[in-house]
């Protein structure tokens, strides 16, 4: 098994400790909880209310500047926190905010900052990405989302979709084309949009494992000039891309939700099988699923091999084609295995896994959720589009 042992000074070991001290006051049992495809109103009030508890401490802007409400800690500290909330099987935080909190640190305005950063640190004002619409998902460059500039402000026209959850937002990162004549990938800039401004509509976009998306209507939205964020015309490179700007935040890529719902879910699939007796033996011990659990192992590592590789490019500082062609090859794969596990933890508990309440429901029906939402791996561009990156921007070969 793979082990970065990240806590090898007293100090570390302490703070791992303090971080273990909380989640068992604050989560005393662990629970899943996937923003992105649950619906319930008594889920969202819990689940906001244990994140307000973390921005309280100010851990989620742990290794942001003081300047804009984070503690300056070392990204090391930061691993070792979101190593023990993945232990713990904590829900992750809404992820687009935290995007938009990465934008804004490298990109934004210091008044921009100042506006934005302490809700997103808080988990009080929640974000939503407009990105995506219909004719432009994984090739993002096709959008057709327009905003032209008129007097002191911005006006927005155009539709986006797959807006994950955004109907429990305040605000929404909005991709839209500022220079229609340009090339594809120029011309395209970023606005701060709040939800509420007169000609936004939204109407929901069921998704097939119980959470919503949603399709968003601009219709001559105005928002004020100092909504732009980064350089007019340059988002396909400091947006979508992160390129560019000062780094602010110390620290490095992060284990992420990827891993806190794969290893929890495996982790719960292992316990299954040593204490479920089938045919008149332990599950555990039947050669076929020890072979399907190890090979799900082999696959956890493998991500876990790539996370602690990516940390390390990040923290050397020498950001090169190597490293974004890393972070590319990671997506790729997790996105492929994402799918890979969850149909072999079905195959593993069986029919019963589909049952998703009663007396015969088996891990609370779990892992029949975790099979439908793992078909939701699209986002940030599908596994393809993955591999065509790696393949042009990492290994220099043509389209």
């Amino acid at each position: 098994m793979v082990d970065l042992c990240p806590d090898d000074t007293p100090e570390l070991k302490a703070w791992r400790q303090e971080v273990r001290d909380f989640l068992e006051k604050a989560l005393p049992e662990p629970w899943t909880f996937w923003y992105d495809y649950d619906e319930d109103p008594a889920s969202w009030e819990r689940y906001l209310d244990f994140w307000r508890q973390v921005g309280k401490k100010r851990w989620t802007a742990l290794t942001w500047p003081t300047e804009y409400y984070g503690l300056g800690r070392p990204a090391i500290e930061k691993w070792i926190l979101e190593e023990e909330f993945v232990n713990h099987d904590v829900p992750t935080y809404p992820v687009i905010g935290m995007h938009v909190a990465g934008y804004l640190l490298r990109h934004g305005t210091h008044e921009q900052r100042c506006k934005h950063l302490k809700g997103i640190a808080d988990a009080t004002v929640l974000w939503g990405e407009g990105y995506s619409e219909p004719g432009a998902g994984s090739d993002l460059a096709r959008l057709t989302t327009k905003a032209h500039r008129d007097g002191d402000e911005w006006v927005i026209n155009g539709q986006k979709t797959l807006g994950t959850a955004a109907h429990f937002c305040q605000w929404m990162s909005v991709l839209a084309r500022t220079d229609p004549d340009g090339p594809r990938h120029a011309g395209i800039s970023c606005f701060l949009v709040p939800l509420d401004a007169p000609g936004i509509e939204m109407l929901p976009l069921d998704n097939m494992a119980d959470g919503r998306q949603n399709m968003t209507y601009f219709d001559d939205v105005r928002v004020p000039a100092d909504s732009l964020l980064g350089d007019e015309n340059q988002a396909w490179t400091q947006i979508w891309f992160g390129m560019g700007g000062e780094r602010l935040d110390n620290a490095g890529p992060s284990l992420g939700p990827h891993a806190m719902r794969i290893l929890p879910l495996l982790n719960r699939v292992i316990r299954y099988c040593r204490q479920t007796t089938r045919g008149g033996r332990r599950l555990g011990d039947d050669p076929v699923v020890r072979q399907q659990l190890g090979e799900l192992m082999v696959g956890v590592e493998a991500l876990k091999l790539q996370a602690y590789e990516l940390y390390g490019i990040a923290q050397s500082g020498k950001a090169s084609r190597f490293g974004e062609a890393s972070m590319h090859m990671h997506q790729a794969v997790y996105k492929e295995f994402w799918p890979h596990l969850a149909q072999v933890c079905m195959e593993i508990v069986g029919p019963m896994a589909q049952i998703q309440g009663g007396k015969w429901a088996q891990l609370n029906g779990d892992i029949e959720h975790y099979f439908r939402a793992s078909f939701g791996n699209h986002a940030g561009g599908t596994s393809q589009l993955k591999r065509m990156v790696l393949a042009t921007r990492g290994l220099g070969l043509p389209r």
